[in-house]
C-alpha cells in the first residue's frame, strides 16, 4: 500500500465577537481545509504554511496549536494510507483570500465556525478538528 504524508492549516480570525475559519471547495466539491504533501526536507509546520499560502494566498499566520496526526486510507489507483498533520493558525492581517484554481480549488471563504461545522465535508476527520478548534478558541484569550 502506498503512503502519503501531508500537512494542512486551519486558519481562523476574530470577527467582532465570533471566530471565522477559512474553508475551501476542493476538486471533489467538498468543503475542507488547505493541505498538501510534505516536500522532502520540509517540517510539517513549514508544509502547512506553504500549502495554506499556495492554496488560499494567506501567509501572515500565527501558529496557535498542532493537532495530533490524523490517519486514514482512501482509494485512488489502489489504496493509499494517508497521514495528515494539521496546525491551527490565526490570521491577524487583512490579506485577501486568493483561490488557487490550478490546485483544483473552486472557492475559498471565511465562514463562522458554527456555520463551518454544518458545511464541512470529510466529517470523520474535519468535523472533530473543527470541534477541537471551537473548544480551544472558547478558552483562548482575545
Amino acid at each position: 500500500m502506498k503512503t502519503e504524508i501531508s500537512a494542512g492549516g486551519i486558519v481562523v480570525r476574530i470577527s467582532g465577537k465570533t471566530w471565522d475559519v477559512v474553508v475551501l471547495q476542493d476538486a471533489n466539491d467538498t468543503w475542507t481545509f488547505p493541505k498538501g504533501k510534505i516536500e522532502s526536507g520540509e517540517k510539517p509546520e513549514e508544509a502547512a504554511r506553504r500549502e495554506t499560502h499556495e492554496e488560499i494566498g494567506l501567509q501572515t499566520l500565527t501558529m496557535l496549536m498542532k493537532f495530533p496526526a490524523i490517519g486514514y486510507t482512501y482509494k485512488k489507483n489502489g489504496f493509499i494510507k494517508k497521514t495528515v498533520h494539521y496546525f491551527l493558525f490565526e490570521s491577524k492581517g487583512n490579506e485577501r483570500i486568493i483561490n488557487q484554481s490550478e490546485e483544483g480549488i473552486h472557492n475559498a471563504t471565511w465562514i463562522p465556525i458554527d456555520g463551518a461545522l454544518m458545511q464541512i465535508g470529510y466529517k470523520k476527520t474535519n468535523r472533530p478538528l473543527l470541534e477541537q478548534v471551537k473548544t480551544f478558541l472558547s478558552s483562548y484569550g482575545h
